[in-house]
Order: C-alpha cells, then sequence, then structure tokens
C-alpha cells in the first residue's frame, strides 16, 4: 500500500451492539470505492450538527416500518446481542421509542420514505 492510498481513504465508523456503541474509524473507505450507503437514526435530523448532515447525501431514504413491526424487530434484536426479552422490552418501549418520537419528522427530508 503507497502514500496516496492511505491519504486517500476515509475511516467510516460502525457500531458494536456488544458495547452498544459507535467505534470510530473503523471502516476503511478508499478513494475506488464509488458508493457508499450509510444507515443512522439521525441522517436526517434537523437540529445541531446533524441538520448539516443532508446536503452531504446524494439521495437519502427513510425507513418507516409499521411501528409493531419496528418495536418488535427491535426486541428481537436486542434479545439476539444478549439481552433478556423483558429488559428488551423496556429498553425499546424507554430508548428506542424516544429515538422514533425525535426523528420522525426528519422523513420530509427523505427523498423516498419506503413503508
Amino acid at each position: 500500500m503507497d502514500t496516496a492510498e492511505v491519504e486517500g481513504r476515509a475511516h467510516a465508523p460502525s457500531f458494536d451492539r456488544a458495547l452498544e456503541e459507535p467505534v470510530a474509524g473503523s471502516v476503511p473507505v478508499g478513494p475506488g470505492v464509488p458508493l457508499v450507503i450509510t444507515e443512522g437514526n439521525y441522517l436526517l435530523y434537523e437540529a445541531g450538527p446533524w441538520a448539516a448532515v443532508r446536503p452531504l447525501l446524494d439521495e437519502a431514504w427513510f425507513l418507516a416500518p409499521d411501528d409493531g413491526l419496528r418495536v418488535r424487530r427491535l426486541v428481537d434484536r436486542h434479545v439476539r446481542h444478549g439481552r433478556a426479552r423483558p429488559y428488551a422490552r423496556e429498553w425499546v418501549a424507554c430508548s428506542d421509542e424516544a429515538n422514533a418520537r425525535l426523528i420522525a419528522p426528519g422523513r420530509s427530508r427523505a427523498d423516498l420514505v419506503v413503508e
């Protein structure tokens, strides 16, 4: 790997479910990558530093599944990552649902809403 290749590379974060934390700089993205697909609850959020993200995206989709299906999938994901189902339900009801309400207005900034 030469110096130019290293200098042209960006590093994107990942998310570690075991830690429930992002891991900065863990995904190298080289200059030859033609398409980057990212996901995140706050990419269409209109407040604070997040408001500057949308203009950087060529296209943004907002995924809006049925609330019941979304909640079931969230609970199941927490269970798959080692949480007890009662704890997972409580976490989703408090933390995940608060985030869902916060980001919901961002759907108006999306190019496509997938129901």
